[in-house]
């Protein structure tokens, strides 16, 4: 069940990030910030699952990966950065009013990559894909 939940989890992710780029392409930056940090926040989901973590919160999966695979060192503090400045973005871009830049949606969708990679280089090297 495990294996099922995983393909289905990353195929979010994948979804999440292909919406990404398509929303900076039309210039949708706020879909951008939006797409790209739920591309992390599952990529998130997809480690917790391999430990039998199972959390609904966003603060509650920050907090056990940074735990868990940060401060372990188990994967790269840099994803822990990315994992900030995207959900602070995210903040910004659903619930205030001023604009979200093309160079914020960027950053954002270059920062969801990067984390994305790695975790899947992670569950590839770890045997769970």
């Amino acid at each position: 069940m495990t294996d099922v939940k995983l393909f289905k989890i990353l195929k979010k992710v994948h979804e999440f990030m292909d919406s990404a780029r398509d929303s900076l392409r039309d210039d949708h930056f706020e879909a951008v910030i939006n797409r790209a940090y739920y591309a992390i926040f599952h990529s998130i989901q997809a480690l917790l699952l391999i430990e039998g973590i199972d959390t609904k919160t966003h603060v509650g999966p920050h907090n056990k990966f940074r735990e868990i695979f940060i401060k372990t060192h188990r994967l790269d503090s840099s994803l822990s950065q990315f994992l900030r400045r995207s959900f602070d973005k995210r903040q910004f871009g659903d619930y205030d009013y001023d604009d979200v830049s093309k160079d914020q949606a960027e950053e954002s969708l270059t920062d969801a990559e990067q984390f994305t990679s790695a975790v899947i280089q992670y569950l590839k090297q770890n045997n769970h894909l």
